[in-house]
């Protein structure tokens, strides 16, 4: 115990001694000490900065390269990586299909949009599932692990289709999708 105490009192001792160096050194050296500070802050304003936009910009090109290089239709059409909040709510109607980019609902879509997407009244916008998954889930209230289709009007969301929903995906599909934009329809029939 008394090592211990006696180690702590060094470090203790150590850092007054620095500490005290460090403020002997400013006083005589005011100017240089206030523009190393100032540099130092910069540095690290600058590097957290450039981080923090690298890190987008990563992200951005991985979904370019790895998930929107392949979209099964030319009817499927990408949403640029954290811009989907502003893209909804920028367009008067849009239809989104929220899903991770592998998995077998999400192959299962992928053939029947390629087999059947000639047959689809309108575009698509696909945003994958890959980061920030569960504030994206709370916010448009939809499981992240799974296909869903959005319907979107004015930025309000008017109605969805799951496809965990659809009894015969194979045959559903492309009508429940062509349907979407009917949510008057379902409000009418309540």
């Amino acid at each position: 115990m008394d090592r211990i105490n006696s180690v702590f009192g060094d470090i203790r001792q150590g850092a007054r001694e620095f500490l005290q160096d460090l403020e002997n050194w400013f006083n005589q050296n005011q100017r240089r000490g206030i523009l190393t500070f100032v540099g130092i802050l910069l540095f690290v304003a600058v590097f957290s900065v450039s981080m923090m936009t690298a890190q987008g910009n990563i992200r951005e090109s991985e979904y370019e390269e790895i998930v929107f290089s392949d979209l099964a239709t030319d009817r499927l059409k990408s949403i640029p990586y954290g811009t989907e909040d502003q893209f909804i709510k920028k367009q008067k109607a849009v239809s989104v299909m929220f899903a991770p980019p592998h998995g077998s609902q999400r192959a299962k879509t992928d053939e029947i949009l390629t087999k059947k997407g000639t047959e689809l009244n309108r575009d698509f916008y696909y945003y994958p599932l890959v980061y920030d998954t569960v504030n994206i889930g709370e916010r448009y209230d939809l499981d992240p692990t799974k296909v869903t289709f959005v319907f979107f009007e004015a930025g309000e969301e008017k109605n969805r289709v799951e496809l965990a929903d659809i009894d015969d995906v194979n045959s559903s599909l492309i009508p429940e999708l062509n349907r979407l934009t009917m949510w008057n329809i379902k409000t009418i029939e309540e």
